[in-house]
């Protein structure tokens, strides 16, 4: 059975009589025990039951939280009592809240507009309970003539092409890398489970930033940042008061012990159409967000911090303004 994580999962323990309670383990497909519990059997019921996806959610989270190509936006359990077997199921990392939604026939990529960065990742996460592939075209400025800055700023197209494919696990994500194809500038990549089509332009000029995040399906989608970007260093001093004596560097009257150094940024958006502002959510409500330098090819974790979005609006296009920072501060003592 495969179910989003949001919807309450119930597994009943029924153990061929009334009992008061059952202990269970949880296990994945390797055997593995990822949680073992007591359930009790409710009045006026015959047998005990649990709500799985409350006790999977935590390791759910877990198996998203990284840029490879070994990501998941699934987890696959055992219920197990005593020696017998509830069967495999599968919660996937779906917090769309969505009952419509079906992730082997649509997918799980949503990107928020058709834009990618030179040198940055493409992300594309297959919906499928088996493995899965994704086979792409990329588009080359052909004869040696591509000049990255004109390109890139007007997405001139190649006429030739580079094909290939990609492989992911279930409900995994296959990562395509475009610091391999320097002179790229469109990208088309088809989902083959579902034969759901992705086209990209690769453009954007001299702008550096990408955004990776899980998207409310829980796949992994991408930003390229093609406003503006403000970057804030806040550095926080700690010191204390001792003596003098100026034969020790650590009593020179005031010492500074430890430094607490935090990069925060503001990112504004190009200006997308009212269909692209209305999947911006995917970002915005994301708790799993990377930043890409595709200048200096760092990835580092970050946290929205903004309590609001801004969004301007004018001629049926909408600007936004993302704050975050660096989700691991740098000290220093």
């Amino acid at each position: 059975m495969i179910a989003p994580i949001w919807k309450d999962f119930y597994i009943t323990l029924d153990r061929g009589g009334a009992v008061s309670s059952a202990d269970y383990a949880i296990k994945d497909g390797a055997g593995h025990v990822l949680y073992t519990g007591r359930a009790y059997t409710r009045p006026g019921d015959t047998y005990p039951v649990i709500r799985v996806n409350d006790i999977m959610a935590d390791y759910l989270r877990r198996g998203i939280t990284f840029i490879g190509d070994t990501d998941t936006a699934m987890v696959a359990f055992d219920v197990i009592v005593g020696d017998e077997s509830y069967g495999e199921n599968i919660l996937t990392a779906d917090w769309s809240y969505d009952p419509d939604f079906d992730a082997t026939s649509l997918g799980l990529n949503f990107p928020i507009c058709d834009i990618l960065l030179p040198g940055q990742l493409v992300p594309c996460t297959l919906g499928t309970s088996g493995e899965g592939t994704a086979s792409f075209v990329l588009y080359l400025a052909g004869g040696g003539d591509f000049n990255a800055d004109f390109n890139s700023d007007f997405l001139i197209e190649g006429d030739d092409t580079e094909t290939g494919s990609i492989t992911a696990e279930a409900f995994g994500t296959a990562w395509l890398d475009l610091t391999e194809y320097a002179t790229a500038t469109r990208l088309e990549y088809t989902d083959d489970e579902t034969g759901k089509v992705h086209t990209y332009r690769i453009g954007g000029g001299c702008n550096q930033f990408a955004l990776y995040y899980v998207n409310a399906y829980g796949g992994w989608d991408t930003l390229a940042v093609l406003g503006t970007t403000k970057v804030r260093d806040e550095l926080k001093r700690h010191t204390l008061r001792r003596d003098y004596n100026n034969t020790q560097t650590h009593n020179r009257g005031t010492v500074n012990y430890a430094n607490e150094y935090t990069r925060a940024f503001s990112f504004h958006t190009h200006p997308l159409t009212a269909e692209q502002g209305a999947r911006m959510h995917h970002l915005l409500n994301s708790p799993h967000v990377y930043l890409h330098d595709t200048q200096t090819g760092h990835i580092w974790p970050i946290v929205l911090t903004g309590n609001t979005a801004e969004h301007k609006t004018g001629h049926g296009l909408h600007e936004y303004t993302i704050e975050a920072e660096l989700a691991q501060e740098r000290e220093r003592r």
